[in-house]
């Protein structure tokens, strides 16, 4: 403690520290109510640190969860080492068999044009237009395919280089290409189809002045002698049907399944998928891990205290028990949109623990997938499904539709369809089937494709466990969301016992003030004692020297 030494030396007064003990006693005065501002101040200063804290492990489960989106009970195998089988739609794949043999692969077309001496090597100006369709055996003779429309690729001076046209090509719809380096100061432009043999292309040149060199690329006459690969469709057998695609990447033959070719076979081999309950555990548990990593920790910001152990910095706020809640509230509810019953996290043997955490065994699981496995989806897959076989229904990865079951209608006396009682508006796809869907609404996102004339039936649009926890930890942590919310408030709190304290301190300073004036009185007054004291005192010494 400082003192003050000039007080101390002032032998004129009462001798008194009179800094020292007006601080004192502004101390005691205001100390109490300033160390419960500061309190306050450190304990929310805490649950700030806390939340974000909350905020992180928050973040964390998402990133976590989120790996398990698309997870399927389904595995698929092949007896080829090079044609391979993967499961690509959860809601569609069943259990299968089948043996498949492949006699051809889909090829693009291949086009070369040779003879440049370099990249940079200029042509000339002009158009090329490019058709679609199918060249016959020989070359000879083009067919186009109507349904698709031709492009064409501007060559103006500032493009008209090998790799100038090249790049032009590249930019369009159906077709590529590349300029290679065969050997010193000799290149070839390649131009190639997609896949399939009536993909296959037709160039044709218009010059901007006759005779210009850009004229060698068409092949309205002269395919053949360019043409080093013909565009051909992949040919396999399938249980002894013989099938033909345009592409090797199969995904509508075996329905929730994509088959990958790479190579022929001279026998076949067998494919199949199956209901694969050890990986399904093997992830089910996985996901019940990270669930419970993010409820421990966020049980250890939330306990409450006791006489033997300190509460956790968040005990007692209202988000974050909240937030606590909500998430508990979420592995225990129900998972509607899958079918006409509830599906719960119990029904696959999953049980929730006193401290909220979730459990499994795997003679529980093993059973729960025997009787229906159904459940398993609805945690991993949001789906869109119908009890009509006949109707095949998607939805938009960006829509956001509520869960639940809607109704189906049509009339095919004038092709009127309904979903959920909202008139829908039917087009046409790519392959040349009737898709019906609302063009506003709640239900915007859903198509439904039917393959027969369906007069009734139920669709069912579910929301997966999954895209639930993670939707609702994204709008938990987002910038306007719960959290932040909760954060703004506290800083205001803080604000507000920052101004608390100012006004303490301004108080501090006028009691300082009054007990200084007080004890400067006093001080006065002792002083003018002591000198009148002292007078008395040496005249009394003086009287007695004269006596």
């Amino acid at each position: 403690m400082s003192v003050d030494y000039l007080s101390a030396l002032n032998t004129n007064g009462s001798g008194l520290n009179i800094t020292q003990i007006v601080d004192s006693l502004v101390q005691a005065e205001t100390a109490p109510q300033k160390n419960l501002i500061q309190a306050k101040i450190d304990t929310r200063n805490t649950a700030i640190s806390a939340l974000a804290t909350l905020s992180s492990e928050l973040s964390s489960l998402k990133t976590n969860i989120e790996g398990f989106s698309g997870t399927s009970k389904f595995s698929a195998t092949s007896g080829s080492t090079v044609n391979t089988i993967t499961v690509s739609d959860t809601s569609k794949a069943s259990e299968f068999t089948s043996d498949v043999q492949v006699t051809a692969l889909a090829t693009s077309q291949t086009l070369e044009f040779s003879g440049y001496t370099s990249p940079t090597q200029e042509l000339a100006t002009g158009s090329i237009s490019v058709d679609f369709g199918t060249w016959s055996a020989n070359g000879a003779s083009f067919t186009r395919d109507t349904s698709v429309s031709a492009v064409t690729a501007a060559i103006s001076d500032s493009n008209k280089t090998l790799a100038g046209i090249a790049s032009s090509l590249n930019a369009l719809t159906g077709i590529s290409a590349s300029v290679v380096k065969k050997a010193n100061n000799s290149y070839s432009l390649l131009v190639r189809s997609e896949p399939g043999a009536d993909n296959a292309v037709r160039l044709t040149i218009t010059p901007s002045a006759s005779g210009s060199a850009i004229t060698a690329l068409d092949t309205t006459s002269d395919n053949a002698s360019h043409q080093t690969v013909a565009a051909a469709n992949a040919a396999l057998t399938v249980d002894g049907i013989s099938i033909t695609r345009e592409a090797n990447n199969i995904s509508d033959l075996f329905e929730g399944y994509t088959l990958d070719l790479t190579a022929t076979t001279s026998s076949s081999f067998r494919i199949s998928g199956q209901l694969d309950t050890t990986t399904a555990f093997t992830q089910m548990q996985s996901f019940i891990s990270s669930i419970n990593t993010s409820r421990n920790a966020l049980n250890e910001l939330t306990k409450t205290g006791s006489a033997t152990a300190e509460g956790g910095p968040l005990n007692n706020d209202p988000t974050a028990e909240a937030i606590v809640k909500k998430l508990r509230s979420l592995t225990s509810s129900a998972l509607v949109g899958f079918g006409s019953t509830s599906l719960y996290l119990s029904n696959l043997g999953v049980r929730t623990n006193l401290d909220g955490t979730l459990s499994l065994t795997k003679t529980a699981f093993d059973t729960a997938m025997a009787n229906d496995s159904t459940t398993f989806d609805a945690v991993f897959n949001s789906m869109a499904t119908s009890d009509s076989d006949y109707l095949d229904v998607s939805q938009s990865s960006t829509a956001d539709i509520a869960p639940g079951t809607y109704a189906w209608t049509f009339d095919s006396s004038n092709n009127a369809a309904t979903l959920g009682g909202s008139t829908l508006t039917s087009s046409t796809d790519s392959d040349g089937n009737t898709v019906y869907g609302p063009t506003t609404g709640t239900l915007l996102g859903v198509s439904v494709t039917p393959s027969q004339t369906v007069a009734s039936a139920n669709v069912f649009i579910g929301k997966s466990l999954v895209d639930t926890l993670t939707d609702f930890v994204e709008e938990t942590i987002q910038s306007a969301g719960d959290l932040a919310t909760r954060q703004t408030q506290i800083n205001s709190e803080i604000a507000d016992l920052d101004i608390d304290t100012a006004k303490l301190d301004d108080r501090m300073e006028s009691i300082r003030m009054r007990y200084t004036t007080q004890f400067s009185a006093m001080e006065a007054l002792v002083t003018s004692m002591k000198n009148t004291g002292d007078f008395l005192t040496n005249m009394m010494d003086a009287f007695n020297k004269d006596t």
